[in-house]
């Protein structure tokens, strides 16, 4: 195995063992596949040059066709999940976040083949071009390097017996679990039990304004009366309002049972929220780790993309900044042509 490679996997493993609750580590993940893929093709030997120096027809039909292909096939997945989505979750604006990803397939695919099989002499065409091709690429580097680590993540075993299970809201229909929420709660009492009934229990979730009983509230009417937990094993967070909160305010009722004692726990939310929800836990700092409950398979995908977003926002910043050196960039190249 090439060295580098060796050497970026090696790192890579450092990093995700002393903290796997770094977005950081997801970025490292993308690079190292990146160079992987890059050294794979690098050897394919339809894609290899000859003796001249000339790419093999099969090659160039390989790399010139592949982009538009994939944004077709991506634009096409979207915009049908959407279409169920849609059928099934009603007609809301949050659920066609997907159909708008679609969107912007196409128009890249519809770009792409326009400015490269077509005879466009103009350079400001081809610059603005590959201006939304980085800016493109960028974002698509770092959606499928957080879901590819999102998933390393999930299903990562959890080695050691918490004495907290934090079970986080999702939301209610006036004062009824739905579906979403119950299988967080579902699993957190799975997860009570598989360490023999001796974990706490914290239900943690305020009460928004179309709801009328707290989140924590309606969670604990679910646990006891669906599962039959006793009482005093669950304790009520009913103050919070997000993610971020669920898991600073259960940390101070989770100090304040511990009586300083240490303690280990652990957070229960749906898999597609349980790699956010773990960076919320790190910079609250709590020695906790993520379990993830099923959610319909129909649903990931929007989930998902509302979840990557989110995660945007936290590192706001940073891309805002990479988002202006690219902008920089081609600034300065399409000053050279003008």
């Amino acid at each position: 195995m090439n060295t580098t490679i060796v050497l970026a996997i090696a790192i890579f493993l450092l990093l995700y063992i002393t903290e796997k609750r770094r977005f950081f580590n997801a970025v490292v993940l993308g690079f190292l596949g990146l160079y992987m893929l890059s050294t794979i093709i690098s050897h394919y030997p339809l894609l290899l040059p000859n003796e001249q120096g000339i790419m093999s027809k099969m090659g160039i039909v390989i790399i010139l066709g592949s982009f538009p292909s994939m944004m077709f096939i991506l634009s096409i997945a979207t915009f049908f999940n959407s279409k169920v989505l849609l059928e099934k979750e009603g007609r809301k604006v949050r659920n066609l976040l997907l159909a708008v990803f679609g969107l912007v397939f196409f128009i890249m695919m519809i770009w792409y083949v326009f400015v490269i099989f077509t005879n466009i002499e103009h350079e400001i065409w081809h610059i603005l071009f590959f201006y939304a091709f980085l800016i493109f690429g960028y974002t698509m580097f770092l959606y499928t390097s957080v879901m590819a680590y999102a998933t390393i993540y999930l299903f990562t075993p959890i080695f050691y017996e918490p004495n907290y299970i934090i079970a986080l809201g999702s939301g209610l229909i006036g004062d009824k679990v739905p579906p979403l929420l119950s299988s967080r709660l579902d699993e957190a009492v799975k997860q009570y039990k598989k360490y023999g009934e001796r974990p706490y229990i914290i239900v943690s979730g305020g009460q928004g304004s179309d709801e009328k009983v707290s989140e924590a509230y309606a969670m604990k009417k679910y646990v006891v009366d669906v599962h039959q937990i006793p009482t005093q094993k669950i304790f009520m967070e009913d103050q919070s309002t997000n993610t971020e909160q669920n898991l600073a305010f259960s940390k101070e009722i989770m100090d304040k049972h511990a009586q300083g004692k240490k303690y280990r726990s652990l957070f229960v939310t749906n898999n597609f929220h349980v790699f956010r929800a773990s960076i919320y836990a790190k910079k609250a700092r709590l020695d906790a780790q993520g379990v993830g409950s099923k959610t319909a398979l129909y649903y990931l995908p929007n989930a998902f993309t509302r979840e990557f977003i989110g995660l945007l926002e936290m590192y706001k910043w940073i891309h805002i900044t990479i988002f202006l050196f690219i902008t920089l960039f081609i600034g300065l190249i399409l000053r050279s042509y003008v």
